[in-house]
């Protein structure tokens, strides 16, 4: 049998968590409207039907908070930066000329190309990644992926699946090799 204080205890505690997860909602939906407006001066409003997992991905990392949350705010910016990045780069078979008509000119998906554009972006994060604690780095790296995805999916919209997976993948390894570098560099110098 479970005692009042026993209840009262999980009734707390959940009330505590709905209250983060009410937050976080609010927090990810303020996220997501500003990069609904990126998103659509850029890449345009076709992007913006990825919204939801740009909401859940921050409603996530807000709920979750700590470190988390610093490595995905960190990739925010990231993320904001792969919304510029030029088709002509994601998709070089086609000329500017020819995406701008509108024109389908691609006859193939070109993942590899965006994976390494991914991975350049994400190895760039480098520089962005916060000083997190030994124990705390990997989820510093993976809030920072998060982060970055969820706006990087945006961009990813436009594209056929091979080259938006290429993308986001390419995002991910690049993320997990400056976690890794970062932790490396850290430990040289303790």
């Amino acid at each position: 049998m479970e005692t009042d204080q026993g209840r009262a205890r999980r009734a707390a505690r959940r009330a505590y968590e709905l209250g983060r997860l009410r937050a976080g909602l609010g927090r990810a939906l303020v996220v997501a409207a500003a990069a609904a407006g990126a998103a659509a001066i850029v890449v345009g409003w076709r992007a913006t039907a990825w919204l939801p997992v740009t909401v859940v991905v921050w409603t996530l990392v807000e709920w979750r908070g700590a470190w988390l949350r610093e490595g995905a705010r960190r990739g925010l910016l990231a993320g904001l930066a792969s919304l510029f990045l030029p088709l002509s780069i994601l998709r070089p078979c086609c000329s500017p000329e020819a995406m701008a008509s509108g024109m389908a000119c691609c006859d193939k998906a070109m993942p590899s190309t965006c994976a390494a554009v991914g991975a350049l972006l994400g190895l760039s994060l480098a520089l962005l990644l916060p000083r997190a604690p030994r124990e705390r780095r990997l989820e510093t790296a993976l809030g920072m992926a998060l982060g970055t995805g969820a706006l990087a999916t945006l961009r990813c919209g436009p594209l056929l699946l091979g080259e938006a997976a290429g993308l986001l993948g390419g995002l991910a390894a690049g993320v997990v090799a400056a976690g890794l570098a970062r932790a490396w560099m850290d430990r040289r110098e303790a």
